[in-house]
């Protein structure tokens, strides 16, 4: 499997290692070489796939491609190559905050390039849970939600791969709920004043 990452941030980086450890070939593209240079050399260490630092131009040619920015960034991405992602498997994980919480979301990027497969994953968790694969001993679960089955089984299917447990959570219209997931993580981080990673997880496991 080839994937293509664009934003070699923490989020970028930790996807580039799970897609990795699940024996993917990955494309990292970043605005800064150096730093995507970093994070693929970071990502491969044990695993049996491959993180090449790539141009965004050849980021974009897999079928499925993670869109590891911001939502104003990956707003003006999609904006500017929305022929180009045609019929391409996009994954979405920015967690838009203050008015773009409202007027935004992965429904806001879905409306810009109707033609791509829109997935929704990744977004309730951290950086550096979703690296590790662990928090307090316990693996990471991901979240997925997507009205394309093919695309959302082609993510769930790399996340299971990787050693974590991906959920099935039903049609792009629970983004919404997922991005608040994520919101409330990020203000208990900050308000139990949590130094490493955290992750939202449904219990029972198995």
């Amino acid at each position: 499997m080839r994937i293509g990452i664009i934003g070699a941030g923490g989020m970028g980086g930790a996807i580039a290692r799970r897609a990795a450890l699940a024996g993917a070939t990955v494309l990292l593209a970043d605005r800064s070489e150096e730093r995507a240079r970093q994070a693929a050399e970071r990502a491969v260490p044990g695993a049996p796939g491959t993180v090449r630092a790539v141009p965004v131009s050849a980021a974009l040619r897999p079928r499925l491609i993670v869109l590891a920015l911001g939502w104003h960034e990956g707003l003006g991405l999609v904006e500017s190559r929305g022929p180009a992602l045609a019929d391409r498997t996009l994954v979405d994980v920015s967690v838009p905050t203050g008015p773009d919480a409202v007027a935004g979301g992965v429904r806001r990027l879905a409306d810009t390039a109707p033609a791509a497969r829109w997935v929704k994953a990744f977004a309730t968790t951290d950086a550096c849970a979703l690296f590790s694969g662990v928090v307090d001993r316990q693996p990471v679960d991901v979240f997925v939600a997507s009205d394309d089955d093919q695309a959302k089984v082609s993510v769930i299917e790399l996340v299971d791969r990787s050693g974590l447990r991906a959920l099935d959570a039903g049609g792009l219209d629970n983004a919404r709920g997922l991005e608040e997931m994520a919101r409330v993580g990020q203000q208990l981080r900050e308000r139990l004043l949590i130094n490493g990673g955290w992750a939202f997880r449904f219990l029972p496991g198995w």
